[in-house]
Order: C-alpha cells, then structure tokens, then sequence
C-alpha cells in the first residue's frame, strides 16, 4: 500500500456524492456541456446516460454496439453523442432521451475512437486506418487513409480547426474542408495517445517504447523525453498549457512547456503511488491535479503548490477512466463497472 498517511489528510476534502453501478468495465465516460448527464460505454458495448443531480445519480440503458464498445464523445451543445464499437458502426444518440438516432459505417470493422469538435456539430471517427469526418447532417466531408497503421488516437485542437491523429510512425495533422491532404509528424515509433496543449501550439503523444514525444505544431520539430519505466498512456495539460502530466509507472513527471519547451529540462516529481498509475487528469478550469492506480487509490494533488497529496480514496477496483467537469467534481469509471462521482471541497 501507500506510504501516505490517510489519517493526517482532511477526510472531508474530498467527497463522494453518488455512485452507479453498470456491472461491467467503463471502457469510456464522458460529462454532458452542462455537467448534468454523463454518457458511458462499457467493454460489452452496452451504452448508458446517467443523470448527475449531486445528492444522487440513477442509470439508463440505451443500447449496445454488437461485439463490445470503445469510445464516446459529446457534441458541443450537448443535444447528441457518439459512441463507436466493433461492430464498424458510430452510433449517434439523443443527448437527453438517450434514443439511438443513427448508425454510420465508419469504414473497418473495428472502429477505435469518436470526437466532436469542440466548436460545432462536426464528428470524427477512426477505424483501422480510415479517418472519416461528418458534417451535421451526417454525411462524409472528408477522409483520409493516409495513416501507417491502426489509429490508436483522435483528438482535435481546442480551436475545431486541426485533427490529430496517433499511430505508429507518429502523428498526422488533418484540416479538414481546408486542406485536401494531411501534414505528417514522422519518427520511428508507436504512439498510443495524444494531448494537443491548450494553446494549439503543441502535441504530445505517449508512445509503446515507454517514452513521450513532444511536438512543434508549427515548425514540426519535435523533442522525446525517455526512460519511463513502461510504455506511456497517460497525459493531462493544464488549462495553462504550461504543464504536462505525465506517467509510465507509479510517479507522475510535471514538465514545463514554456518558452522553448521541455527539452533539456527535468521534470517535477510526484511519488506516492505505490504502483502503476491507471490515470492522471489536470482540473479543466483550476490547478488540482487527481491520479489513480492499478491498486484502487485515488489521490489529489495541488501540484503547483507542493508535491504532497491533499486527498484521497480507495475505490472499490482500478480506475478505466476519469473525467473532470467544471469546478470541482470529477467522475471515476472503474473496471468492475462501478461509476463514482467526487467532489473537491478545498
């Protein structure tokens, strides 16, 4: 276990208001634009809308992608989601009746990730290779197979206007309805995940040879930080797009991503886990840092402050996923399909 003492921490700092329990791993979780739903999908494929009230949360089952699920995501305004599964189908759903409204064919049989733009009702979606972009009356404006392999990420910048994609031989850079075809970030390894900064200046990706490489957005020089003692999976920017959190073991590496960026620079360290993290997720509108391990603890950190856990809490099993809202509350999804919502009380 860890060594940190839970009874010299403020028991009340952080607070479980509500729970669910859906009795299967929580392979995606996402918060609705107003924080008051949360949409999940599992391993099965079975998708729910869970209605968020902060005394209580209560379920809903919508239906189910055929062979398992992946991902989900949120249009911007909050009316629709996105799931994708194995069934190559992304499977749109009424964002407060949960009512499935469509199924697309994504173009493989195994589609791996969905992502509104966070800027209008444009969705993007990977399978096996093949990127496909729809517009609001969902139909195909753009796509692409110019990918080396399987993509493992999708993600857009904060603007809506660049589409990154993660695969292995590094990332490529989609416009889409602006240019006809991708910019490629080349380097000779897997990348599994990807954070644009806030800012849109930069990407990071976590990469299969337990190190992080760090774009230039414009420029496209790149930087790598190695050594980590396992393949890299986990990455949080700050809203400042100073900081970059990242993990490939059991400490959490702080690196300072101003002025030229983090090459050449050490990290910050945060120990206290006592093995491998399973999550790490900066505050989307503060500086509170929370991180999980395969041990089922669950720690909060003021990083900017000091290198000690304020809070913390033991769930019930690993954590598959964990999603910040606006303010203080953040949801768990954990492995044995138990949703759990908390609360920072600084």
């Amino acid at each position: 276990m860890s060594d940190v003492d839970f009874s010299l921490l403020n028991r009340e700092l952080l607070t479980e208001l509500s729970h669910v329990v859906l009795d299967d791993y929580i392979i995606d979780l996402a918060w609705s634009p107003d924080t008051t739903r949360l949409a999940a999908i599992t391993v099965e494929g079975e998708v729910f809308l869970i209605a968020t009230p902060t005394t209580s949360a209560q379920s809903r089952l919508m239906g189910q992608h055929a062979g398992g699920g992946n991902s989900l995501s949120w249009r911007c305004d909050g009316a629709e989601f996105a799931t994708a599964g194995h069934d190559g189908l992304v499977k749109i759903w009424d964002g407060n009746s949960g009512q499935e409204l469509d199924s697309l064919e994504a173009g493989s049989s195994w589609v791996s990730k969905v992502s509104y733009n966070p800027n209008s009702n444009v969705l993007a979606s990977a399978a096996g290779k093949h990127l496909k972009v729809w517009n609001e009356k969902r139909e195909v404006f753009y796509e692409s197979s110019r990918h080396s392999s399987t993509i493992a990420d999708l993600a857009w910048n904060s603007e809506g206007s660049k589409l990154a994609a993660a695969a292995y031989h590094g990332v490529t850079l989609h416009e889409p309805g602006i240019k006809q075809y991708p910019r490629k970030y080349y380097w000779n390894g897997s990348s599994l995940a990807l954070a644009w900064s806030p800012d849109s200046k930069f990407i990071a990706t976590g990469e299969q040879d337990a190190s992080v490489h760090f774009w230039y957005v414009e420029s496209g020089d790149d930087s790598q930080m190695e050594g980590f003692p396992s393949k890299v999976q986990e990455l949080s920017w700050d809203p400042s797009g100073q900081w970059l959190a990242t993990s490939g073991g059991g400490t959490i590496c702080l690196w300072d991503c101003s002025g030229d960026g983090p090459e050449g620079r050490q990290p910050k360290l945060y120990e206290a886990h006592p093995n491998k993290l399973t999550q790490i997720a900066f505050q989307s509108d503060g500086e509170l840092l929370v991180s999980t391990d395969v041990d089922s603890l669950v720690f909060v950190w003021e990083p900017m402050q000091h290198n000690k856990v304020i809070g913390a809490s033991v769930l019930t099993s690993a954590a598959s996923c964990l999603r910040w809202c606006k303010g203080n509350r953040f949801a768990v999804g954990q492995e044995d399909g138990k949703v759990v919502i908390f609360e920072v009380r600084l």
